[in-house]
């Protein structure tokens, strides 16, 4: 398989030794503080690009994780996902053992050959079987915005940036010619600009195609959760040059992701003339 250019493997092995040390994650502490009825991972999706795409006020957090099975590695470690029940599009929860009460896989049977991903719906169904079930809590893990980049275009998926076929192709090549996503990247193989532009419209899409499922589990008030395992990068200078999410490299642009919470707000029963005032206040109606 072709190598990363020399350069680039020093820098993030130096980055990997730095960051293990600095790093000061903070999601699972969050989850475990929250009391959470659904939780939606966007994978690969970064704090500044949902923020990008979104009118939602979008706060953030620190991921434990650069990487999908660094992430989980972490999740098996604290416990966080421990007697949940959850539905995922990607494939690395078969290598690790969250502590789960079930998990759906559901990229068994709805992985896209001609996107070379798997799309956000049957990951929400899944997630919604549970809940209908009467099991709680869930976790919905969607693939996307993890690359290869998709975008919904009216009700059909399309690629978001067509030259990932560099990366879809791979398994038809000579071993000493196969590239990885991160290599094809750091070897000057793809345009970057392109790349930037298929991933913000896949954050945007996939964040367009989860706010109505959302939005029918608030209804039925239940608390949501959205959040991502870890980032992406691109190879600016603000990235790191780094490019895709290498592993155990805990740098701002792949470890700060989103953290929104979507709840019913909590009734107000007093109504008292001393509550009408509170409320004429709360309104901005004050002499």
């Amino acid at each position: 398989m072709t190598e990363e250019p020399l350069a680039y493997r020093a820098r993030k092995w130096a980055l990997q030794q730095i960051s293990a040390v600095t790093k000061r994650p903070n999601q699972h502490d969050r989850l475990t503080e929250t009391d959470w009825d659904v939780l939606v991972i966007l994978d690969a999706c970064r704090y500044d690009a949902l923020q990008r795409v979104t009118n939602w006020p979008v706060d953030r957090c620190r991921s434990p994780g650069s990487a999908t099975g660094h992430w989980l590695s972490e999740c098996e470690q604290s416990g966080v996902l421990e007697d949940t029940y959850i539905a995922t599009g990607n494939v690395n929860y078969a290598n690790w053992d969250v502590g789960a009460a079930k998990v759906e896989h559901v990229w068994e049977d709805y992985w896209n050959d001609r996107l070379g991903n798997v799309l956000p719906n049957p990951v929400l169904e899944a997630a919604n079987d549970f809940l209908d079930d009467g099991n709680r809590p869930v976790v919905a893990h969607l693939l996307p915005p993890h690359a290869p980049y998709v975008a919904q275009v009216g009700d059909t998926w399309i690629p978001a940036f067509p030259d990932i076929d560099i990366w879809r192709r791979n398994p038809g090549r000579k071993d000493d010619n196969k590239l990885s996503p991160q290599v094809a990247m750091a070897s000057g193989h793809v345009d970057m600009e392109r790349a930037v532009a298929g991933y913000h419209a896949s954050v945007e899409s996939t964040w367009e195609a989860i706010l109505p499922t959302i939005g029918e589990w608030v209804e039925q008030d239940l608390t949501v959760v959205v959040t991502a395992d870890h980032g992406e990068t691109f190879g600016h200078w603000r990235d790191w040059k780094l490019y895709g999410h290498p592993n155990r490299v805990h740098v701002r642009p792949l470890v700060e992701v989103p953290w929104i919470i979507f709840e019913q707000a909590a009734p107000m029963v007093d109504n008292s003339v001393e509550n009408v005032q509170e409320k004429l206040e709360a309104l901005g109606y004050v002499d």
